[in-house]
Formats: C-alpha cells, structure tokens, sequence
C-alpha cells in the first residue's frame, strides 16, 4: 500500500495523523503498517463525519479530506450555510499543503500568498480556500461585481457560524476567499505544534 494523501512527504502525514490523533509512532519519514493503519483510521473517521454531516462535490470533498477533523467539520459547516444562503455556488479549492507545495506558491508571480512553507495556516491542516462560480464560470474577484461576490459570502459565514475566520477580515493581505478553523494559537505555535505532533486543541 501507498500512502493516499500527502504520499510526497511521508513526514508530514505522520505530523498531520499525529495532530489529528491517529498516530503515536515516531516522525521519521517512514511508510510503516502503524502508518498505513493511522492512515485507515483517518479516512475512517472522514467517511464517518461526511455521512453525519452530508457530502458536496468531488472537488471540495478532496480538499475537506485533506483537513484535521475538528477543520473539516467546520468546513462542511461552512459549505452547507453557503449552499443555503448564497446564491452562487461555492466550492472548496483547496485544503492542506505540504510546506513544498507552499514554497510553490510563494514563488509564484503575480503574488498569491506572502507565506512560505511553514508560515501558512494551509500547513496546519486547518484552512481551506473556496471558489465561487456562475453558472460554471469562476469568479476569480477581479471585478466589483465578483470581489462582491466573496464580500458577500465572507459576511454571511461570520454571521451565521463560530470558530471560523475568514481571511477578508486580515488587516495585512486581505484574503477573501481563505478561511480557516479558528485555533487560537499563532502560526508560529502551531508550526512547533506539528513539529512535534502534538494536537492544536
């Protein structure tokens, strides 16, 4: 068997099952059976929540199962007040990224995030991000009409559900379609947190 998610970096899916409180084994890299059986118990655990809470389209469901349990219950949260209250269809585009993947992104031009692997919330396994669309078309926010858009759903999330932030609220790049399971801690802690593979809670 092969690792299903994050099978680039074995190390850090032993952080991710470690934090969410699937694995004791050590963080060593290592695609062992105690890995593969932390692995199981994790997919177990999302099949479980997505039964309870109700599915969405394949797109988002691969990005929630990229989440921490406690974030991917906020998430379906999340999904479920936007699809009864917005009027455009929302969609989780993305979940959890190795710090390599986040390194990617930086680099990237025009510039998308100001965070490297390691600095952002994504590498936590607590924050998604979600794309609006129109009839198909994806809103992207460049005009008023589609940054409304997410200005609009950002304000509907925050009135309706707790323990979510919304990153249209940051004061330093303003980030309207991120949001992330609120934690408390300091991306600072939560990086010395998963580290270790401790949980955030």
């Amino acid at each position: 068997m092969s690792a299903k998610l994050f099978a680039s970096d074995i190390r850090f899916f032993q952080r991710i099952l470690a934090v969410a409180g699937f694995y004791q084994g050590p963080l060593d890299g290592k695609l062992t059976s105690k890995v593969e059986e932390a692995q199981d118990e994790f997919i177990k655990d999302y099949e479980a929540t997505k039964a309870k809470m109700g599915s969405f389209d394949d797109r988002t469901e691969m990005n929630i199962r990229t989440l921490i349990p406690a974030a991917q219950a906020k998430a379906r949260e999340f999904m479920s007040i936007a699809a009864k209250g917005h009027p455009l269809t929302c969609r989780i585009i993305s979940g959890t990224r190795t710090f390599a993947e986040q390194d990617v992104l930086f680099k990237q031009k025009p510039k998308v995030t100001n965070a490297r692997g390691g600095q952002s919330n994504h590498n936590f396994g607590i924050a998604w991000d979600v794309g609006i669309f129109d009839k198909g078309k994806f809103l992207t926010g460049a005009t008023k009409k589609e940054d409304k858009a997410y200005s609009d759903l950002g304000a509907l999330i925050t009135k309706e559900t707790k323990g979510i932030e919304w990153g249209g609220n940051w004061k330093t790049f303003v980030d309207k379609p991120h949001y992330q399971l609120a934690t408390g801690k300091s991306v600072k802690q939560l990086l010395a947190l998963l580290e270790k593979g401790k949980s955030f809670a």
